[in-house]
């Protein structure tokens, strides 16, 4: 069911497959080669997260319309099946049990990113004490 509702993708280095606050229309699963997720942060792009063979990148854009949080740069050629939001609500309806995985795969983004706002957190703790 995976194969009919996606859409097979090829990229070469340096290739950018989507830009930071693009609105999403689904996700991407990395079928072969390497993908790093930049942020712009202080003026510069910053790698936030590596994706390989088998990662799913967007896993919340597979469920809902959002806006993706970084850019999606090639930096080995790779090989991508594009999968639509509307494939991904048919083949959880169809096979539920995936839906698990999946939201483990949310759950532990969402844990890293809170991770990720500590140090600023504290920071802004400490400028409103000053």
């Amino acid at each position: 069911m995976l194969a009919f509702g996606s859409q097979k993708l090829s990229f070469s280095v340096g290739a950018r497959i989507f830009h930071e606050g693009q609105p999403t229309d689904g996700g991407f699963v990395v079928i072969s080669g390497e993908i790093e997720l930049l942020q712009a942060r202080n003026g510069m792009e910053i790698v936030v997260d590596v994706y390989r063979s088998g990662d799913l990148i967007g896993e919340m854009a597979v469920l809902t319309s959002n806006k993706r949080v970084g850019t999606a740069v090639v930096v080995e050629d790779c090989q991508l099946m594009k999968i639509t939001r509307s494939a991904m609500h048919r083949i959880l309806e169809e096979y539920p049990e995936l839906a698990y995985g999946l939201q483990k795969k949310i759950t532990d983004s969402v844990t890293s990113f809170s991770r990720g706002l500590e140090p600023v957190g504290k920071k802004m703790r400490r400028s409103d004490n000053s």
